[in-house]
C-alpha cells in the first residue's frame, strides 16, 4: 500500500487554499502541504498540523510527518510526534529547508525503509542563507519501526520541505548588519528565518556567527570570537530586546561598544515591536552610549532625469531643475550621468568621455575621469569614488577618487567577457555587475575590499544572482538589500524584476523596449524606454510622464 500511495505523492502549489489558516485536513493523500494564505506572524496563527492517529499506516506516518513541516510551532512539536521517542529529540528540522517544486517520487521501499526524491529550486541553510539551485533534487531516506504497536519514524533527514507559497509565509527575509572596514556604514546581510517568537534569538546568533563568506572581505564584526549568549534566548518585553552575552564580550574595547549597540539595534529592528535594546554581559547590565546610525546621508527620494534642459528631479508631471547643470549637459552633449547623494558632484558621459564637475562652483572646469571607447554608465559611491568601465571585452574597472587618484580592478570574468553594466550599493560595500554569458547575461555581486582609508583594493568572491535569469538588460539598487532589473523571459517578454541579494525574485510589470528601471522609496517604479519615454508604475500598468528623456537615475 505504501508503494502505491507514495508513487502518487505530489506537491501541488495551489491545491488547498484555506478558508481558515488554523486547521486543515490532517492526512491528505496527494500533497505534502497546504498553501497558507495568512500574512500574520503570530505562532498561534500558523497552520496547525495534526499528529498521528491510532493505527496510522506507514504511508500516513510519512505523509503526515512531511505535512507537519508546515507547522514550526514549539520547535516542530507536532512533526516530532511522528518520530520514535528516542529519535524525536535528535531530529534537527532547522538544519535545512528545501523550497520544493514538482512532484515527489518514490525511489525504493523495503517496508521499513523508504527513499524519496524531492525536486527543489532553492534551499535555506541553518544560518538562514538562501541558496538558489534551480532544477536541483535530493534523495530523502526514512526508516520506520513499530513502537507500542504504532508505526513511527526512527530516522529522517534533518530538514523540512515547503512549497514556495508556504515558505514566503513561514519564513521572513531579515538583514543582519555588519560594519564596513572603516566603521562608516552598516552593511546588510540578508538571512531567512521562521517568523516565530525565537526570531530575535536567531538574529542575534547569526550576528555573533559573523557575515557570509562572500561578504566578509567588505565588513567586520564587532562581536569577538567565542562570544555566545549566556542563555540561548533574547527576550523582548515592552519594545526592548534584552541580550546577555558571556564573558568573551568583555573583550570589546570601550570605543567600539557604541558600534556594537548600533549593530545590534539595526539587526533586531527587524523583529516586530523592537525599538530599544539592553545589553548585559554575564547578567550585568552594560551602560553603552548610542552609536552612529551607520546609514548613508539622506538623498532625495525623487528620481533624476537627464534632458537637453539639464538635470531635474521629477515628481509626477512636475519637474524641479537642479541648478547649474543645463550648460554642463549642453557643453558635454551628455547622454548619461551619475550624481552624488548630496548633489554636489556631477559625472557626465558624453563626447566619448566621462567627466566630473563640482556643481555650484564658479568657473567650474571639467575633470577627466575616463576616455576609453564604449564607455558604460558611470557610478558614484558614498565615499566620492567614481566608477567607470567599458563594454570592450576584458576591460578593467576604473575607480577615481576625489583627488583624481585612480585604482584599477581587473575584469573579474576574464579577458574575453564584456561587462554590460555595474551598480554600487548605497553604502558602497558591494558592487553588482551584469555581463555577457554563454546563454545571454549573468549577474554577480561582489564585496568591495577597501583599506581603512576607503581606498578600493579589490573584490571578494562572486555571489551569482541566478534568480534574475539569463537575459538582464539593466540593473540598479532599490535599497540596501534589493536589486531592480529589466529582464526578459524565455519567450522574449520584458518586465521589471526585483531580487533580494540572498533571496528570490519577484516579477513586477511588463515593459516595452525598456532601457533602464529603478524602484523608489515606497515601491513605485520608473522605467525609461529606448525612445526616451519615461513611465511610472500605477496600480495597473504604467503611465507615461514625459518624452525626450536621455537617462534616469537616483542620486548616489
Amino acid at each position: 500500500m505504501i508503494s502505491k500511495l507514495l508513487k502518487t505523492l505530489a506537491v501541488v502549489a495551489f491545491a488547498a487554499v484555506l478558508a481558515s489558516c488554523a486547521k486543515l485536513p490532517s492526512i491528505p493523500t496527494n500533497q505534502l502541504g497546504p498553501e497558507i494564505t495568512t500574512t500574520e506572524t503570530n505562532e498561534s496563527l500558523y497552520y496547525s498540523p495534526s499528529g498521528p492517529s491510532v493505527g496510522s499506516s506507514q504511508e500516513q506516518i510519512i505523509n503526515g510527518f512531511l505535512y507537519a513541516g508546515n507547522g514550526p510551532q514549539d520547535d516542530y512539536a507536532v512533526a516530532r510526534e511522528f518520530l520514535t521517542k528516542s529519535y524525536a529529540p535528535k531530529w534537527h528540522p532547522s538544519s535545512e529547508t528545501l523550497i520544493q517544486t514538482g512532484s515527489t517520487q518514490l525511489l525504493s521501499n523495503t517496508g521499513t525503509k523508504v527513499r524519496l526524491q524531492v525536486d527543489y529550486d532553492a534551499r535555506v541553510t541553518a544560518d538562514g542563507n538562501y541558496v538558489s539551485e534551480p532544477g536541483a533534487s535530493r534523495t530523502l531516506e526514512f526508516r520506520l519501526l513499530q513502537e507500542n504497536g504504532q508505526w513511527r519514524i526512527a530516522s529522517a533527514p534533518d530538514l523540512t520541505t515547503l512549497l514556495a507559497p508556504n515558505y514566503k509565509v513561514l519564513f521572513k527575509a531579515v538583514p543582519v548588519y555588519f560594519w564596513d572596514k572603516s566603521f562608516s556604514y552598516l552593511v546588510p546581510d540578508v538571512r531567512w528565518f521562521p517568523t516565530r517568537a525565537s526570531l530575535a534569538t536567531k538574529l542575534t546568533n547569526a550576528l555573533i556567527a559573523g557575515p557570509n563568506p562572500w561578504l566578509a572581505p567588505a565588513v567586520q564584526n564587532v562581536v569577538p570570537k567565542d562570544t555566545k549568549l549566556n542563555i540561548n534566548s533574547v527576550t523582548v518585553d515592552a519594545g526592548t530586546a534584552s541580550i546577555d552575552f558571556n564573558s568573551s564580550a568583555l573583550k570589546v574595547p570601550n570605543w567600539k561598544r557604541p558600534y556594537l549597540r548600533s549593530q545590534l539595534l539595526a539587526t533586531l529592528g527587524a523583529v516586530d515591536g523592537v525599538t530599544q535594546i539592553a545589553i548585559s554581559i554575564e547578567r550585568t547590565i552594560q551602560l553603552i552610549n548610542a552609536g552612529p546610525s551607520g546609514t548613508p546621508d539622506d538623498a532625495s527620494i525623487l528620481p533624476i532625469i537627464l534632458t537637453d534642459a539639464g538635470l531635474s528631479h521629477i515628481a509626477g508631471t512636475t519637474q524641479f531643475e537642479i541648478r547649474g547643470t543645463k550648460d554642463l549637459v549642453k557643453t558635454q552633449a551628455a547622454t548619461d550621468f551619475a550624481i552624488s547623494r548630496d548633489e554636489s558632484t556631477l559625472v557626465l558621459l558624453g563626447r566619448g568621455k566621462v567627466v566630473a564637475y563640482k556643481i555650484g562652483i564658479l568657473e567650474n572646469s571639467d575633470r577627466l575621469i575616463d576616455n576609453r571607447s564604449k564607455l558604460l554608465t558611470p557610478s558614484i559611491d558614498p565615499f566620492g569614488d567614481i566608477w567607470t568601465t567599458t563594454s570592450v571585452a576584458g576591460a578593467n574597472i576604473r575607480i577615481t577618487n576625489r583627488n583624481s587618484n585612480q585604482a584599477f580592478i581587473a575584469n573579474p570574468f576574464g579577458s574575453h567577457v564584456s561587462i554590460r553594466g555595474l551598480a554600487i550599493s548605497p553604502e558602497g560595500a558591494r558592487i553588482a555587475i551584469f555581463h555577457d554569458a554563454i546563454r545571454g547575461t549573468s549577474v554577480h555581486v561582489f564585496a568591495i575590499r577597501r583599506d581603512k582609508n576607503h581606498k578600493v583594493i579589490g573584490f571578494g568572491e562572486a555571489l551569482p544572482l541566478t534568480e534574475l535569469g539569463p537575459k538582464v538588460e539593466a540593473l540598479s539598487w532599490s535599497n540596501g538589500t534589493t536589486l531592480t532589473a529589466l529582464a526578459r523571459d524565455g519567450i522574449g517578454f520584458q518586465s521589471t524584476v526585483e531580487a533580494l541579494v540572498g533571496g528570490p525574485k519577484t516579477i513586477q510589470r511588463g515593459t516595452v523596449n525598456g532601457k533602464f528601471a529603478l524602484t523608489v522609496l515606497g515601491g513605485s517604479q520608473y522605467y525609461l524606454d529606448s525612445d526616451g519615454g519615461l513611465f511610472v508604475s500605477r496600480a495597473q500598468g504604467w503611465d507615461r510622464l514625459q518624452v525626450a528623456v536621455k537617462s534616469l537615475h537616483m542620486a548616489g
